[in-house]
Protein backbone atom coordinates (compact mmCIF):
# COMPACT_ATOMS: atom_id res chain seq x y z
CA UNK A 1 0.00 0.00 0.00
CA UNK A 2 1.30 3.46 -0.85
CA UNK A 3 2.61 5.80 1.87
CA UNK A 4 0.65 8.73 -0.11
CA UNK A 5 -2.96 7.55 0.69
CA UNK A 6 -2.98 8.98 4.10
CA UNK A 7 -3.35 12.47 2.33
CA UNK A 8 -6.32 11.84 -0.13
CA UNK A 9 -8.55 12.34 2.52
CA UNK A 10 -7.45 15.98 3.28
CA UNK A 11 -6.90 16.38 -0.22
CA UNK A 12 -10.74 15.76 -0.94
CA UNK A 13 -11.77 18.43 1.92
CA UNK A 14 -9.14 21.05 0.46
CA UNK A 15 -11.15 20.33 -3.15
CA UNK A 16 -14.23 20.01 -1.96
CA UNK A 17 -13.79 23.72 0.43
CA UNK A 18 -12.37 25.28 -2.94
CA UNK A 19 -14.96 23.90 -5.35
CA UNK A 20 -17.73 25.28 -2.86
CA UNK A 21 -19.80 28.74 -3.66
CA UNK A 22 -19.75 29.89 -0.06
CA UNK A 23 -15.96 28.90 0.37
CA UNK A 24 -14.40 31.16 3.06
CA UNK A 25 -12.31 32.83 0.51
CA UNK A 26 -15.40 35.23 0.04
CA UNK A 27 -16.40 35.73 3.54
CA UNK A 28 -14.87 38.64 4.88
CA UNK A 29 -13.08 39.02 8.19
CA UNK A 30 -14.48 40.87 11.25
CA UNK A 31 -12.65 40.78 14.46
CA UNK A 32 -14.29 40.49 18.43
CA UNK A 33 -15.71 43.81 18.17
CA UNK A 34 -16.61 46.12 15.02
CA UNK A 35 -18.31 49.81 14.39
CA UNK A 36 -21.51 49.07 13.46
CA UNK A 37 -24.09 51.59 11.92
CA UNK A 38 -27.54 50.95 13.41
CA UNK A 39 -30.92 51.61 10.94
CA UNK A 40 -30.42 54.31 8.29
CA UNK A 41 -29.28 57.10 10.71
CA UNK A 42 -25.97 57.80 10.76
CA UNK A 43 -25.10 56.03 14.59
CA UNK A 44 -22.68 53.72 15.20
CA UNK A 45 -21.77 51.34 18.18
CA UNK A 46 -19.12 49.81 18.71
CA UNK A 47 -20.47 45.86 18.79
CA UNK A 48 -19.27 42.90 20.56
CA UNK A 49 -18.90 39.83 17.83
CA UNK A 50 -20.81 37.02 19.63
CA UNK A 51 -20.82 33.88 17.83
CA UNK A 52 -22.24 32.06 20.60
CA UNK A 53 -25.77 34.72 20.67
CA UNK A 54 -28.18 33.15 17.85
CA UNK A 55 -29.48 36.78 17.31
CA UNK A 56 -28.39 40.58 17.61
CA UNK A 57 -29.31 42.61 20.67
CA UNK A 58 -29.26 46.19 21.13
CA UNK A 59 -29.57 48.74 24.10
CA UNK A 60 -32.97 50.12 24.24
CA UNK A 61 -34.60 52.27 26.95
CA UNK A 62 -37.61 54.45 27.09
CA UNK A 63 -39.64 51.60 25.68
CA UNK A 64 -43.06 53.01 24.19
CA UNK A 65 -46.03 50.81 22.20
CA UNK A 66 -48.45 52.75 20.35
CA UNK A 67 -51.52 50.89 21.87
CA UNK A 68 -49.63 48.31 23.31
CA UNK A 69 -51.01 45.36 25.57
CA UNK A 70 -49.59 43.48 29.13
CA UNK A 71 -49.09 40.84 27.27
CA UNK A 72 -45.76 40.90 25.00
CA UNK A 73 -46.70 38.64 22.36
CA UNK A 74 -50.24 40.99 22.21
CA UNK A 75 -48.08 43.61 21.06
CA UNK A 76 -46.59 41.72 18.04
CA UNK A 77 -47.65 43.48 14.79
CA UNK A 78 -47.38 47.03 16.62
CA UNK A 79 -44.86 50.08 16.80
CA UNK A 80 -42.37 50.46 19.48
CA UNK A 81 -40.20 53.52 19.77
CA UNK A 82 -37.21 53.07 22.40
CA UNK A 83 -34.09 55.52 22.67
CA UNK A 84 -30.30 53.61 22.71
CA UNK A 85 -27.28 55.48 23.48
CA UNK A 86 -24.03 54.84 22.73
CA UNK A 87 -20.90 54.07 25.30
CA UNK A 88 -20.95 58.12 25.32
CA UNK A 89 -24.33 58.58 25.86
CA UNK A 90 -25.30 59.99 22.64
CA UNK A 91 -28.58 58.93 22.58
CA UNK A 92 -31.57 58.56 19.24
CA UNK A 93 -34.66 57.92 19.34
CA UNK A 94 -35.75 54.60 16.60
CA UNK A 95 -39.35 53.29 15.67
CA UNK A 96 -40.05 49.99 14.26
CA UNK A 97 -42.85 47.53 14.15
CA UNK A 98 -42.49 44.57 16.73
CA UNK A 99 -41.78 41.39 15.00
CA UNK A 100 -41.61 38.41 17.60
CA UNK A 101 -41.43 38.32 21.21
CA UNK A 102 -38.34 36.01 21.91
CA UNK A 103 -37.82 34.64 25.17
CA UNK A 104 -33.79 34.46 26.20
CA UNK A 105 -32.20 32.74 28.34
CA UNK A 106 -29.13 34.10 30.02
CA UNK A 107 -27.03 34.16 33.06
CA UNK A 108 -29.41 36.27 34.67
CA UNK A 109 -32.09 33.79 34.02
CA UNK A 110 -35.34 33.82 31.19
CA UNK A 111 -37.02 37.08 30.09
CA UNK A 112 -38.82 37.87 27.22
CA UNK A 113 -37.49 40.21 24.46
CA UNK A 114 -39.47 42.45 22.11
CA UNK A 115 -37.72 41.44 18.25
CA UNK A 116 -37.42 43.90 15.37
CA UNK A 117 -36.02 44.21 12.01
CA UNK A 118 -33.12 46.53 11.17
CA UNK A 119 -30.64 47.17 9.04
CA UNK A 120 -27.20 47.06 10.55
CA UNK A 121 -24.37 48.26 8.03
CA UNK A 122 -20.11 47.48 8.49
CA UNK A 123 -17.73 48.66 6.01
CA UNK A 124 -20.06 48.42 2.75
CA UNK A 125 -22.06 45.11 3.81
CA UNK A 126 -25.90 45.74 5.46
CA UNK A 127 -27.61 43.01 6.37
CA UNK A 128 -31.59 43.65 7.54
CA UNK A 129 -31.93 41.23 10.38
CA UNK A 130 -33.97 40.93 13.31
CA UNK A 131 -32.77 42.45 16.64
CA UNK A 132 -33.89 42.10 20.10
CA UNK A 133 -34.35 44.88 22.56
CA UNK A 134 -32.75 44.51 25.80
CA UNK A 135 -31.65 47.20 28.17
CA UNK A 136 -27.90 47.65 28.08
CA UNK A 137 -26.98 50.83 29.99
CA UNK A 138 -24.25 48.38 32.74
CA UNK A 139 -22.66 46.27 30.01
CA UNK A 140 -19.53 48.13 27.84
CA UNK A 141 -21.07 46.89 24.51
CA UNK A 142 -24.51 48.37 23.73
CA UNK A 143 -24.56 46.36 20.58
CA UNK A 144 -24.36 42.65 20.46
CA UNK A 145 -23.77 41.15 17.03
CA UNK A 146 -25.43 37.39 16.84
CA UNK A 147 -25.14 34.52 14.07
CA UNK A 148 -28.39 36.03 12.46
CA UNK A 149 -26.16 38.95 11.39
CA UNK A 150 -22.77 36.97 10.70
CA UNK A 151 -24.18 34.07 9.21
CA UNK A 152 -23.01 33.73 5.96
CA UNK A 153 -21.18 36.50 5.17
CA UNK A 154 -18.54 36.56 7.96
CA UNK A 155 -15.17 34.61 10.06
CA UNK A 156 -14.40 36.08 12.96
CA UNK A 157 -10.83 36.71 14.25
CA UNK A 158 -10.38 37.98 17.54
CA UNK A 159 -7.47 39.37 16.83
CA UNK A 160 -8.41 42.22 14.26
CA UNK A 161 -9.27 45.09 16.70
CA UNK A 162 -11.58 47.43 15.87
CA UNK A 163 -10.65 51.03 15.02
CA UNK A 164 -10.56 53.87 18.28
CA UNK A 165 -13.73 55.63 15.95
CA UNK A 166 -16.43 54.97 13.77
CA UNK A 167 -14.90 57.14 11.07
CA UNK A 168 -12.28 55.15 10.62
CA UNK A 169 -14.28 52.48 9.00
CA UNK A 170 -17.76 53.46 8.04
Amino acid sequence: MSPYLKYIPGCLLLFFLACSPASAKEKALIGETAWIQVGDIPFSHLARIDTGARITSLHAQHMVITDGRDIPAENVGRKITFQTADRKGHIRQISAVITNVSTVKNSQGTEQRYVIELPLTWKNVTKNVAVNLRDRSKMTYKLLIGRNWLSGDFLVDVDIQAPKTANDTL
